[in-house]
């Protein structure tokens, strides 16, 4: 065979077995394993556990019942002070148009226009 040939031959090579690196001993230990039938959490914890929850829960329930109940207060609260304001603020037109009406001169005017003349004789003088 030449050596400028292409072709592809076939060369037998003894390769030496390899045996596998030592493989590490397996130990019979518990470190890892933990220990069938017991449980972390005793059932009293978690009947503890239950019991801390539902009052919390209880709890958190009733502070969201009492911001409301404080809010519809706080409302009702403003609407009274708004109707306060609004009676107080006709109060005082009132009172307003009652001095305006009861002027003097308006109620000599009214009675001259119903006939009426002034008699000193008959007028009396209120002090409050």
């Amino acid at each position: 065979m030449s050596l400028n040939s292409n072709l592809a031959r076939n060369v037998e090579v003894e390769m030496p077995l390899q045996s596998p690196l030592a493989t590490p001993k397996q130990t019979n230990s518990p470190i890892h394993k933990p220990i069938p039938g017991k449980s972390i959490v005793t059932r009293t914890e978690k009947m503890l556990i239950g019991m801390i929850m539902t009052i919390a829960f209880t709890l958190i329930a009733v502070s969201i019942s009492l911001e409301i109940n404080v809010a519809s207060i706080n409302r009702a609260l403003q609407d009274t002070k708004t109707s306060i304001v609004s009676t107080t603020t006709i109060n005082n037109n009132l009172k307003q148009e009652v001095q305006e009406l009861s002027r003097y001169d308006r109620i000599y005017k009214i009675a001259n226009n119903q006939g009426l003349k002034m008699n000193e004789a008959n007028v009396r003088n209120v002090i409050k």
